[in-house]
């Protein structure tokens, strides 16, 4: 059981006080809670693959390959980022290079970094 005050202005609840030790526990709870979830994420994101694997195992550009591992066709891409198909088309048959802010539109339709759309050449 805690032990709190409860502060009011106006009849409402405005701050409810703890004693220094309680808040310290409640402070390192939220810490490591925030810690788990953030390594939640980051094992979840690991599990997709990265630009490269999807590449090399695709043989393909990235574009393409993060398009068809999201099961989107060209068609829906273009939609979610107000390019037209053609354009999404050339780019994945490396006929023309994105620009940094259709990039950017690129990654958030297809929930992926920047970076995994760039392709690399080694």
């Amino acid at each position: 059981m805690i032990n709190y005050q409860v502060l009011t202005s106006r009849g409402k609840p405005r701050f409810a006080v703890v004693d220094y030790q309680t808040f310290m526990k409640m402070l390192q709870q939220l810490e490591s809670q925030r810690k788990d979830h953030t390594a939640t994420k980051r094992t979840r994101r690991r599990k997709e693959p990265s630009a490269s694997e999807l590449t090399h195992l695709m043989r393909t550009n990235p574009i393409k390959g993060w398009r068809l591992f999201r099961n989107m066709t060209q068609s829906e891409l273009a939609d979610m980022t107000g390019l037209k198909q053609t354009h999404v088309s050339l780019m994945e048959a490396n006929k023309i290079k994105p620009r940094e802010n259709t990039l950017k539109k690129l990654a958030e339709a297809l929930n992926c970094d920047i970076d995994d759309l760039v392709l690399r050449r080694s």
